[in-house]
C-alpha cells in the first residue's frame, strides 16, 4: 500500500502548471474557440482508445494462439508481456497514434493556425 501511495504522489509532483491550461476543469474540457471542435476531438480520442484496446487484445490473442495453441478470456486478462512484446506494442502504438493524430500537429512547425484559445500555436502574420 505504501508503494501505491508513493506512486500516486510522484505522478502528480510538479504538475501544478496544468491548472493554468485551458480545459483543466474536470468534466469540461474546452480548448478551441468553437466548442464543436472540442466535442469532435473528444469523440476521436475515445474512438482511437477503443480501437487501440481492440488491437492490443487481438495481438495478445494471436500471441497466445501461436505460443499456447489456445486462448481463453482468462488467458487474455492474465497475460503479462515480456520486454520484447512490450517494445513491440509500444512501437505499434506510436505508429497508430501518428497515423490517427498526426494531422493535428502537421502545421505546427510552420506556424499553422489551429484556433486555440491560448497562444499555444504561433499566429500567422
Amino acid at each position: 500500500m505504501a508503494r501505491q501511495e508513493k506512486d500516486s504522489i510522484d505522478l502528480s509532483e510538479g504538475l501544478d502548471y496544468v491548472k493554468d491550461l485551458p480545459g483543466f476543469e474536470k468534466g469540461h474540457p474546452h480548448y478551441f474557440n468553437d466548442q464543436m471542435i472540442d466535442h469532435l476531438l473528444e469523440i476521436c480520442l475515445q474512438l482511437a482508445g477503443e480501437i487501440w484496446v481492440n488491437r492490443d487484445r487481438q495481438f495478445v490473442m494471436e500471441h497466445l494462439l501461436a505460443t499456447k495453441g489456445k486462448v481463453t478470456p482468462e488467458m487474455i486478462e492474465e497475460f503479462k508481456p515480456d520486454a520484447e512484446i512490450k517494445e513491440e506494442l509500444r512501437d505499434a502504438r506510436k505508429v497508430f497514434s501518428r497515423r490517427i493524430f498526426g494531422s493535428l500537429y502537421a502545421n505546427l512547425e510552420e506556424g499553422g493556425k489551429a484556433e486555440f484559445m491560448t497562444g499555444v500555436v504561433k499566429e500567422e502574420s
